[in-house]
């Protein structure tokens, strides 16, 4: 945890350092130098939830009360809902493997919870304090993939969801939280490696889908500044830079609509992403020959990058990008 907590103090010292203005083109390759020197953890055992059964019983009984599944919770209100117990237990069974405790129970559970408002604002509060903690977001992330990947993954979308009732219906964060969670999601998406989709019977992990929304959600906020928006996007692209498998179900997808939003924002963010286009096609053509399983994921992440710009749209997408994109999708096929 040591080098985890000396990344995140470098980190923060890049956002700090753009807000400030101090650096633009120099921020990709920055945050790139910082995460080269990290190195992969050995695997160490993960502790997964185990009382699955019990928190589906709680469940039940709110459906029981107030038809939780078929009216979203509807008939409860926040002074007889839930309880912080079973808030508790819902944000454990994130991290569980299963699908029937994971997504059917803690994810709807959740879901349901926050978008029609019956948490109390101490309890928005702490479900923030609580996914975008290091224990949930950054648990085992240095390590090869392991089942951590659902605690992780499925903190990012409940946080998502936390966003977006923050952006447009109660603004529960004070500055301070909104700006731990900016840091949070900027370090994540940066460190995240775990590239699988659907996962056999375990059904979806999705990472990178999931931090594209927690973003969109951010780059959307209104009175952010443009250097925090510019931060989170150089670290989405620097984390994409830095991925050694493939993302090949709809991550891509999720990841390019993301940045072609903040694109059509400004032309800051706009000028931003024609650079780091530039600066992965050079990496390549420095690179000369690509000897590795993970060089050659490299390139073809970056090529369904280009493709996705391209199939936007010339009308969708600024036209510094779609030209370069177009000009280079041949070299990079």
């Amino acid at each position: 945890m040591t080098e985890l907590v000396d990344l995140k103090n470098k980190i923060i010292s890049l956002r700090q350092q753009t807000r400030r203005g101090e650096i633009f083109e120099s921020l990709m390759p920055q945050i790139s130098f910082e995460l080269s020197q990290l190195t992969i953890q050995p695997s160490s055992p993960v502790v997964l939830p185990t009382n699955g059964k019990q928190f589906l019983e709680r469940v039940q009984i709110y459906t029981q009360q107030g038809d939780l599944q078929a009216e979203s919770m509807s008939n409860l209100t926040n002074s007889a809902g839930i309880s912080n117990e079973d808030l508790k237990l819902a944000v454990e069974q994130l991290a569980n493997p299963l699908p029937e405790y994971r997504d059917a129970g803690a994810f709807l559970f959740l879901s349901d919870a926050i978008q029609n408002d019956l948490l109390l604002k101490e309890q928005l509060i702490w479900l923030t304090d609580s996914l975008s903690s290091d224990e949930q977001l950054f648990s085992h992330i240095l390590e090869p993939e392991n089942d951590a990947i659902y605690r992780r993954s499925f903190s990012m979308l409940i946080l998502s969801l936390l966003l977006f009732t923050q952006r447009t219906r109660t603004k529960f964060m004070t500055l301070k939280q909104l700006d731990h969670v900016i840091n949070q999601v900027a370090i994540y998406v940066m460190l995240e490696r775990d590239t699988r989709g659907y996962i056999g019977t375990n059904g979806w992990a999705h990472a990178f889908t999931h931090v594209g929304n927690a973003l969109a959600e951010i780059l959307m906020m209104p009175q952010l500044m443009r250097a925090d928006k510019l931060f989170l996007l150089a670290s989405m692209l620097a984390g994409y830079r830095e991925l050694k498998k493939p993302l090949v179900m709809g991550e891509t997808e999720r990841l390019v609509e993301v940045a072609m939003y903040a694109a059509n924002a400004h032309e800051l963010y706009s000028d931003y992403i024609l650079l780091t286009l530039k600066l992965w096609r050079k990496d390549l053509v420095t690179r000369r020959t690509l000897k590795t399983e993970a060089q050659w994921h490299q390139l073809y992440n970056r090529s369904r990058f280009f493709h996705e710009i391209i199939l936007r749209g010339a009308k969708n997408v600024p036209k510094q990008l779609y030209d370069y994109a177009d000009q280079t999708k041949d070299y990079l096929a």
